[in-house]
């Protein structure tokens, strides 16, 4: 069964490479180039999972995160937040925010695929 995942990143780079590992371990993959777009594919797709890049431009991670967990359409979907931020607090904030988990870049696909299953399994 493919598991459906939202990526929300404003890196197309960053989605590019992503999206093609999580393809190739048996993912479906849905992409949003920003917090506004992701909300939108939040709702219409019902993602299994959400990752989440904390670092955009308009809307950040945290308040998307936040917004996903207040609308009852989106709420069940866990989300992984994913940061380059030096701020030491930025896990809390994004644990506070309603995320499961928080994964600072750069970090090992493989890792990050692990997580995921973890979360996944419930």
């Amino acid at each position: 069964m493919f598991r459906k995942v939202l990526f929300i990143e404003d890196e197309p780079d960053q989605v590019a490479v992503v999206q093609a590992r999580l393809k190739k371990n048996g993912y479906e993959v849905i992409t949003a180039l920003d917090g506004e777009e992701g909300l939108i594919k939040a709702r219409q797709e019902k993602p299994d999972l959400i990752l989440l890049d904390v670092i955009m431009p308009k809307m950040d991670g945290r308040e998307v995160c936040r917004r996903l967990k207040s609308n009852p359409a989106t709420q069940a979907s866990p989300v992984i937040a994913i940061t380059a931020a030096g701020n030491s607090g930025i896990e809390h904030e994004c644990i506070a925010a309603g995320a499961s988990e928080c994964v600072r870049k750069p970090y090992e696909s493989a890792e990050l695929l692990a997580r995921m299953e973890e979360i996944l399994k419930g």
